[in-house]
């Protein structure tokens, strides 16, 4: 599987819409990407999306899937992950 883009719209501490492409990332090129960032950074958010948009749940044990939306959302506001991906020479 290659994952090739990201999106989340109020997930954990993220508040607003965010996007990774990953085929625009240094390492895409190699076929290899890399979450790297500081404590705090929002790495177990990316691994908590994917793991949800593939599964319907977090990655971890210790995270609940309701604790997923941000406390920083409007009440209005979805809270939404999408995932794009290759498998077998198909995207998804």
């Amino acid at each position: 599987m290659k994952i090739i883009r990201l999106s989340l719209n109020n997930l954990a501490s993220l508040a607003g819409t965010h996007e990774i492409n990953f085929e625009q990332t240094p390492l895409a090129q190699a076929g290899l990407i890399a979450i790297t960032g500081k404590t705090g950074a929002g790495k177990t958010t990316i691994f908590d999306a994917i793991s949800y948009a593939l599964y319907g749940e977090a990655s971890g044990e210790s995270r609940e899937n309701d604790s997923l939306r941000s406390h920083f959302a409007d009440d209005d506001v979805e809270t939404y992950v999408e995932l794009e991906f290759e498998l077998r020479g198909k995207t998804y």
